[in-house]
């Protein structure tokens, strides 16, 4: 049996690299005998959403393109330079924000307050996991020093 819901997703995409008009008619022509009529794509939920979303996608993609065509090359190229510093900014500036967020909470783990540290995220398990991905959360285990000698 034919999963229904991913031979649709594969002819969205075809649809959207070749730039074919998406229509539940359109589908329906491309599917062979997946799809026999619009309203199998219309009336499932599932696949509604997903034709739909498609459209949307398509329609951003051509008003870029639009957008863009309208401009010189040289334009263009300037315009990706000054997204690609921009992107090379924001990478260098989440780095430093990374590094000073992990030293900062080695700092209070040193103090031995890495638990109340926690407590300001106990309901955001979702941002916990986020700066653990990200590696912004230290590791390893907090060592007690012996005090100096003067």
């Amino acid at each position: 049996m034919i999963d229904k819901n991913a031979r649709l997703e594969e002819l969205l995409e075809a649809m959207i690299a070749e730039n074919e008009t998406i229509t539940a008619r359109a589908i329906v022509r491309r599917s062979g005998d997946v799809f026999k009529n619009a309203t199998d794509i219309t009336r499932n939920v599932d696949r509604r959403a997903k034709f739909e979303a498609a459209q949307l996608r398509q329609e951003t993609i051509r008003a870029a393109i639009d957008r863009s065509s309208k401009k010189s090359r040289s334009e263009l190229e300037r315009l990706v330079e000054v997204k690609n510093d921009d992107i090379g900014q924001l990478k260098a500036d989440r780095e430093l924000l990374i590094s000073s967020h992990r030293m900062m909470i080695h700092a209070v783990a040193q103090m031995g307050g890495r638990s109340k540290w926690k407590q300001f995220f106990e309901e955001y398990d979702v941002a916990i996991n986020k700066l653990h991905s990200m590696d912004a959360i230290p590791t390893g285990e907090v060592v007690t020093l012996p005090p100096r000698k003067s």
